[in-house]
Formats: structure tokens, C-alpha cells, sequence
């Protein structure tokens, strides 16, 4: 559940961006970092969350030739960065991408994605907001308190990357273990404290003492510059450790939540998810093109089963329900596609199905 100061700032924003009249842009304008609050796609579809509770955050930093966006808010995550070169208000990345500023104020900023051959529905725009205006709310908001729980808006930062630091200390020793826990940083004693809040094994495991040592011994890789007067930053986690046979093991770390979906929603979507997901669509598509629509319908049910954010097999399994005149079934596919926010879907719907009341 969003917070009321982050519906203020998409309200804010949305109405900044409607008064906004567009202008040549200069580079200066929009140097430094931006925090992300809202994402659509270019038509104003909704998008589709990799995981029902995932929430997808990141900044995007500016500089005078370069850019990079960062996923990892609570930790200095090695991220690649991007030439760009401002022209006609937009960022050109390279001969077949660019982002269109779409409106820009002090501080908000509103793009979207332009690539040749997508449409709307495919491309993303974001709506931004200057980080200061972000941090200086928060500090407002925690004035005279003592401790702060540190959110994706407002919190110290791991030095290195986590997971590689606690892979380090397992030394190949995974095994399958989820962990739920909180890092207390106490600024006064420079210690560490870590709680584990829920374990999905019985007993506690060799496995889990060191993660907890590891994390109890972490306080110097933290850099709390501007959080000194908290006297104890909490800073919730959640781990995933796996192992699949004996060369076959790693940890996924989440940092800042307390779901291990918002944590699988940043690694994203499983290899064989995208790949079953995508060769199905295919074997529909050509289907299609044999006029073979009921073949095509078992293949379009396969790809959304195997990647729920294709919505292409939605539309193309409507398209063939159509066909065969199935009308009700089409229907049923074009209010899915409308519920889950598609405005083609929504559009397709309103055409041409009957609103029992």
C-alpha cells in the first residue's frame, strides 16, 4: 500500500505535467537523480507485475553524457551506464532507442519510451521525482525520532553488493532455506544486530548462524552519512539460499521488504517462464496463419500459463475465439485483458460485448 506522501507526489506530478508547456530542453534541467513513483505503459495500460505484490523501484542518474538506471536502492550495485545525446528533447541511446522527455519542472520529469517498430502498448513511460524533494520530506517527516525504519525513498547503503558478500561467507555451503529478518545499524555503539523473524526450517541452521554473523559484522559497509542521528536504523530483509544437486546453488537477497515475492519480482520472470512463454506464442502465431484457430487457442493458453505479462496471448486467443464465433469466450479474454488495465483490451470489451447488469 503506497504511502499518503507518495499519492501526493504522482498526484503533484500528473497535474505539473498537465500544466507543462513543452519547450526546448537543456541538459542541465534534468542532470542528477530522479526516483521513479509511477510507470504505465505509453498507452496508458497498466503494467504487468513479474509477481502480485512486486513493486518495481528504481532511480535514474543523469550525468552530462551518460545515464544509468539503479534497481538496488540500499546497496552501491555496479550498474551499466548508457551514452545519450539530447536532441529534439529527447535521449538518444543508439540508432533505434530513445527516451522522449515528455514534461519537465524543477522537480518533476515525465519520459517514455521510443523504439521503431513498438507501439504504445509495448513502450513504458515514467513519471519521476528529484530525489532532494524525496529526502527532505522524509527527513522532515522523521525529525526528533531516534529510529527509522529505512525505506526505498529514505536509507543508509551497503557498500558492495550483499549477495556476494554473503555468498562469500557460505563458502558453497547452500542448502534450501528462506529467512525473514531485520538489520539494526546503531550509530552510537558503530554494532550490528541481526533478528531473524521467520525461518522456513525447524531448527536453526548452521547456515543461518553464519548468514546472521555475517550480517552481525557488516556495520563498517554501511554508509550512513547523513543518517547519524538515528540511533538505530532498521533495515528489513528477506533471503532465499537454494541448492539443486552439487554444482547448482546460490542466494537471492531483498533488501527493505518483508515479501520474498517483492524479492523473485527483482530477479524477474524464470528462464523457462520467457522461453515457454514466448515459443508457445509462436507455435499460436503460426497457427494463425494456418487458420488452424483451435490449435492456436491450446497454444495461446500454454504461453499465458507459462508468462502471465504476455498479454499478446490474451489478445490473439480472443482474436481466435472471434473467429470461430465464439463470441462469449472472446469476451471473457477481452474483460480479463481489461481487469488486469489493458486499454486495448478495455476498448475491444466495450466494443463489442454486452454489460449485464
Amino acid at each position: 500500500m503506497k504511502s499518503p506522501f507518495v499519492y501526493l507526489l504522482i498526484f503533484f506530478l500528473l497535474i505539473s505535467a498537465n500544466l507543462f508547456s513543452q519547450k526546448k530542453i537543456k541538459k542541465e534541467e534534468f542532470l542528477g537523480n530522479w526516483v521513479k513513483i509511477k510507470s504505465e505503459m505509453k498507452d496508458g495500460s497498466k503494467l504487468i507485475p513479474v509477481y502480485k505484490d512486486y513493486t518495481k523501484h528504481f532511480e535514474m542518474i543523469f550525468q552530462k553524457k551518460k545515464f544509468y538506471t539503479d534497481y538496488y536502492p540500499a546497496q552501491y550495485y555496479k550498474n551499466a551506464t548508457f551514452d545519450y545525446k539530447l536532441k529534439n528533447n529527447k535521449l538518444i541511446t543508439s540508432k533505434h532507442f530513445a527516451y522522449q522527455i515528455e514534461k519537465i519542472t524543477k522537480d518533476s520529469l515525465v519520459i517514455s519510451e521510443e523504439m521503431k517498430g513498438l507501439e504504445n502498448d509495448k513502450l513504458k513511460r515514467h513519471y519521476l521525482i528529484k530525489k532532494e524533494i524525496i529526502i527532505n520530506k522524509h527527513q522532515k517527516l522523521n525529525k526528533g525520532s531516534k529510529d527509522l525504519i529505512a525505506n526505498v525513498f529514505f536509507t543508509p547503503k551497503f557498500k558492495d553488493n550483499i549477495k556476494l558478500y554473503l555468498n562469500n561467507r557460505l563458502m558453497k555451503r547452500h542448502l534450501n532455506l528462506k529467512l525473514k529478518g531485520k538489520i539494526i545499524l546503531n550509530t552510537k555503539n558503530k554494532k550490528a544486530e541481526t533478528q531473524i523473524t521467520y525461518r522456513d526450517s525447524e531448527n536453526i541452521l548452521m547456515q543461518e548462524n553464519i548468514l546472521v554473523n555475517a550480517l552481525n559484522n557488516s556495520y563498517t559497509l554501511w554508509d550512513i552519512k547523513g543518517f547519524e542521528n538515528y540511533e538505530n536504523i532498521i533495515i528489513n530483509f528477506v533471503i532465499i539460499m537454494n541448492r539443486k544437486g552439487e554444482k547448482s546453488y546460490g542466494i537471492k537477497v531483498g533488501l527493505l521488504t518483508n515479501s520474498f515475492e517483492q524479492l523473485l519480482g527483482l530477479y524477474g520472470l524464470s528462464y523457462n517462464q520467457i522461453t515457454d512463454g514466448n515459443k508457445f506464442l509462436s507455435l499460436g502465431i503460426k497457427s494463425i496463419e494456418k487458420n488452424e484457430f483451435k490449435k492456436a487457442i491450446d497454444f495461446f493458453t500454454k504461453s499465458f500459463k507459462s508468462n502471465h505479462t504476455l498479454v499478446e496471448s490474451l489478445y490473439n486467443r480472443a482474436y481466435c475465439y472471434y473467429k470461430l464465433k465464439e463470441y462469449d469466450k472472446a469476451c471473457l479474454d477481452w474483460n480479463i485483458l481489461k481487469e488486469l488495465g489493458q486499454k486495448k483490451g478495455e476498448k475491444l470489451f466495450m466494443e463489442n460485448c454486452k454489460i449485464i447488469e
